[in-house]
């Protein structure tokens, strides 16, 4: 049989085009599944609708011949346009699809493959920073690298770019300084982008895009104020340097990685004025019952008071808010730290520096010789550390350290576990505080809510019992999370006789938890419920810190 040409040209078209879709429906499939788990976190959902989707026409055009090509052709883009739609709603605004941002950085790419990148810039230039532009005079802010040197943005010998770089260096710093935030890095999100993110309150939110070579002279400004050397780009390096802000002064802490897109760079910043803890215990959201029992423990003259929680959860800020309450004028203090976080008048500070071979237990040796009153060691991170901290505490000092534990009892188990004698744990240790930071709510858009009767049961409260509670919102002066500030839940343990008879096994945690409940202890999550009960936080809150 002899196909006619027409016949065997038009089969040929048409199954040029099925083969076409059915190619370019796998390839989105396969995206579709890689985006999903990115934006969504499950892609489960997705990749049933487009297999399916496809399965189905793929049994259509068998049962139906060639006829439904027409139809698959327009259901292929709907539904990719439908689910790049939806995954923006979801996305960053740096991850937008349908954006002029995505848009240039796609032409952009296409170009430099043809080795025109710099026509497409002259044609396209690169948009300003996004997130940084203020109305208004910017507040007066001086970079300060750690000889003294002023690195700033008016000139000084620096060249237009540069200039261009530490000016925005200066507005980056306003923004998250006018923000509260503790911590800023600068990321590559691709060769063309970078991102600032702030974590304020504790959570990591979006500030700025900086286009892609304006963010590496970012970077390279920052490696000259904090001296690092901005030739380096495949190793990890560290450096400090001060932010003078009005009448504030941050110490700040940068560290640079490299990544698959360049470089990027963390910075935390210390408030070195001390802020919060001058305060003392009464001014960081605890309980007057656990301020009034922790006064007490911290005027004894010898013991040793320890704060445990993951990194965070302001253990170092709760330490320097008790030494605040302590007479500098009448007690010899001295603090070890790696690195020193606050600057308090009237006492010793040192700073651990393990390049030159000063580790904590090093500094403690040498620090017992000067005849401290109180001694702060910033952090038990060994066995030796913990074992001349304790010697100290039970031969006439107080001492002040942090532990990483998740609550109080586990501490325990946590010293027994690194080494230390059980009996000097007994005869050292005053006391443990568990400590975590919850968010407090907006009290501008907080909303009323009834506590549900599951939460009733579990928190012993009767059912019959109407209490109203409160959850996040959102609005211009939260910057729409529903949350402005922290505040601690703590967990106090008092060593008393039955806690300290204890350790002479080796007790389970449940074991000492019940004795420290039967002493009095409030745990965490009761700490959390009292807080979400008086209308502090909400519920999601509460239960995401304390679980």
């Amino acid at each position: 049989m002899i196909l006619h040409p027409s016949f065997a040209e038009q089969l040929l078209w048409w199954g040029g085009l099925w083969a076409a879709l059915a190619a370019l429906w796998g390839s989105i499939c396969l995206w579709v599944d890689r985006d999903a788990r990115q934006v969504f976190g499950n892609a489960l959902p997705w990749n049933m609708l487009f297999v399916g989707v496809g399965v189905l026409f793929l049994v259509a055009s068998w049962q139906g011949g060639l006829s439904t090509l027409p139809l698959s052709a327009l259901v292929v883009p709907a539904m990719t346009i439908g689910y790049v739609a939806l995954r923006d709603t979801k996305a960053r605004p740096g991850d937008k699809i349908l954006s002029a941002a995505f848009a240039r950085r796609t032409g952009r790419k296409l170009f430099a493959r043809l080795g025109l990148e710099r026509e497409f810039d002259r044609v396209f230039p690169p948009p300003s920073t996004s997130g940084l532009v203020r109305s208004g005079p910017p507040p007066r802010i001086v970079l300060l690298k750690k000889d003294g040197t002023t690195v700033d943005g008016r000139g000084g010998g620096l060249d237009r770019e540069t200039s261009q770089a530490v000016r925005t260096v200066q507005e980056m710093f306003i923004k998250a300084v006018e923000s509260r935030a503790t911590d800023i890095h600068v990321e590559p999100k691709s060769s063309e982008e970078y991102v600032v993110r702030c974590r304020i309150d504790g959570i990591l939110q979006n500030i700025a895009s900086i286009p892609g070579e304006e963010g590496r002279a970012v970077l390279s400004a920052m490696k000259v104020v904090a001296d690092m050397d901005i030739a380096e780009k495949r190793r990890p390096q560290d450096g400090t340097f001060t932010v003078l802000m009005q009448d504030r002064r941050f110490d700040v802490r940068a560290a640079s990685a490299p990544t698959n897109f360049g470089e990027k760079m963390a910075l935390r910043l210390l408030d070195a004025d001390g802020g919060i803890v001058k305060g003392g215990l009464g001014s960081i959201g605890m309980k007057d019952s656990i301020v009034e029992q922790l006064r007490e423990i911290t005027q004894q003259p010898h013991g040793m008071l320890i704060v445990c929680g993951p990194t965070g959860s302001g253990k170092t800020t709760t330490l320097y808010a008790a030494l605040s309450e302590i007479d500098v004028h009448s007690k010899n203090i001295i603090t070890i730290e790696d690195p020193i976080e606050y600057r308090l008048e009237g006492i010793s500070q040192t700073a651990v520096n393990v390049a030159a071979e000063l580790t904590f237990a090093k500094i403690l040796r040498s620090t017992l010789r000067q005849d401290p009153d109180v001694i702060l060691v910033g952090e038990i991170r060994d066995r030796e550390t913990a074992e001349i901290a304790m010697q100290a505490a039970m031969t006439g000092h107080f001492v002040f350290t942090t532990l990483h534990a998740n609550d109080a009892p586990t501490t325990v188990t946590r010293l027994l576990d690194i080494g230390v004698e059980a009996t000097l744990i007994q005869s050292a240790v005053s006391a443990v505080l568990a400590q975590r930071l919850v968010r407090v709510l907006c009290t501008k858009c907080r909303e009323p809510v009834k506590l549900s009767d599951d939460l009733k049961e579990k928190w012993g409260i009767p059912a019959g019992k109407e209490v109203t509670v409160y959850r996040e919102k959102g609005c211009p002066a939260c910057h729409g999370t529903g949350f402005r500030g922290r505040t601690g839940l703590h967990e106090l343990m008092v060593f008393d006789n039955d806690i300290r008879e204890l350790l002479v096994g080796r007790p389970s945690i449940q074991t000492i938890r019940q004795a420290a409940r039967k002493n009095g202890m409030k745990t965490l999550l009761e700490s959390g419920i009292g807080k979400v009960l008086a209308g502090v936080t909400s519920v999601s809150e509460m239960q995401r810190v304390a679980k």
